[in-house]
This record gives C-alpha cells, sequence and structure tokens, in this order.
C-alpha cells in the first residue's frame, strides 16, 4: 500500500510517498518511491506503549479521526552486530489506513513526563 507523506520523515525530506510492506506481526518496511530508501519499522505495540496526544495540526494533516484507523511504528535501525542496533521511541511514523497519509511525530519528553532521560540520551 502506498501512503502521501503530509508530516516529512527526518533525512527522507524529499519523499512524497511510501509504500509500506509488512513483514510479519511485528516489523515492516517502508520504502520511498522517489529514492528507493528503505526504512526498517517495528510495530508501536511490540513494545511498551508510551502514551501520548496527537497536536490538532498533525491530527488536520493526517486526516485522523480516530485511533482505530491508525498503525503506529518505531523506526529500527538494524546493524550486523545486533548489540548496535537501535530504534528510535521518541519519534514514531504514524500512518492513517484510512486516509492513506503518513508523517513522523516528535515527542517531547517533557510532555511525557520522561525529561530525565536527556541526562542520558546522546547529544549531536
Amino acid at each position: 500500500m502506498v501512503y502521501e507523506v503530509v508530516v516529512p520523515i527526518d533525512g527522507c525530506k524529499e519523499e512524497t510517498e511510501f509504500e509500506l510492506t509488512k513483514l510479519d506481526d511485528f516489523f515492516s518496511v517502508i520504502t520511498g518511491m522517489e529514492t528507493g530508501v528503505t526504512l526498517r519499522l517495528m510495530s508501536f505495540g511490540a513494545l511498551k506503549s508510551l502514551a501520548f496526544e496527537f497536536p490538532d495540526d498533525f491530527k488536520e494533516k493526517l486526516d485522523i479521526q480516530n485511533l482505530e484507523e491508525l498503525s503506529i511504528f518505531y523506526i529500527f535501525v538494524l546493524q550486523s552486530q545486533v548489540s548496535e542496533s537501535s530504534m528510535n521511541i521518541f519519534s514514531p511514523i504514524v500512518i492513517n489506513n484510512r486516509s492513506h497519509k503518513m508523517g513522523q511525530i516528535h515527542l517531547n519528553l517533557e510532555e511525557l513526563g520522561l525529561e530525565s532521560l536527556n541526562n542520558i540520551l546522546p547529544k549531536f
């Protein structure tokens, strides 16, 4: 299924569409239609879920009417050494399966009550 990017994905700002391919119950892949870039995704429900609210402008862009129409994924970076693999749990990819729109949301650690993680997360 092809989805229109209405909120940019980090590192893929030029992509306007991604094709989603489900690999199993937990893992999927999105492939950019313009560049062919591939991102591995892990289902939001595969790990302990975070509770957060979508900003109104994000809901409008993705045409979100109810939560049941959404799939939420973490970007998963797989390395040859499994211990070096990583996942961005604070910037999930949100896909609206009804409107076929998608985007990335950046969660605020303070709003989630997780501001103490700033002391342990690497800074770039």
